[in-house]
């Protein structure tokens, strides 16, 4: 599996920047993200559960997540349960003396064995990389207005 790995500090309390990472907000400010709705009936809990629609670097990719773990103003844990691509990883939150560290983390492997292993070393990992770093400006450009 690859893993991305990155962070921003924001300056923000953790309770202003939190209800801007739900499924349905993250098309507000990341990039690859197209659309996400909540095919749950929790929103804000373990067991909730979201459809997924996005696209980088031309390729659409869609997926069904679930929230594995979650603690408000914290940290929430999701993972895929179908779609194309298989994947889990976690946002959070932790203060700090000028407001709010948030560090997303995802994990994630490509279908097609070989071949998806080859286009990830090639192309998609520098554009999930990028993908997250432009997320996560746009997401302090958002709360530090």
């Amino acid at each position: 599996m690859t893993r991305i790995e990155k962070s921003t500090e924001i300056r923000a309390p953790p309770e202003k920047v939190w209800p801007l990472l739900f499924w349905d907000r993250l098309p507000e400010w990341h990039p690859y993200m197209k659309r996400a709705k909540y095919t749950s009936k929790k929103r804000a809990a373990v067991g909730a559960t979201a459809h997924v629609i996005g696209e980088a670097e031309g390729q659409k990719f869609e997926y069904d997540a679930e929230t594995t773990e979650y603690v408000e103003n914290e940290r929430a844990v999701w993972r895929t349960t179908s779609g194309n691509w298989t994947a889990f990883g976690s946002t959070t939150l932790k203060p700090t003396e000028a407001g709010t560290k948030v560090t997303m983390v995802t994990n994630y492997e490509l279908p097609y064995s070989i071949l998806g292993k080859i286009i990830d070393r090639l192309k998609a990992r520098k554009s999930m990389e990028k993908g997250f770093e432009k997320a996560l400006e746009n997401l302090k450009s958002m709360v530090e207005k």
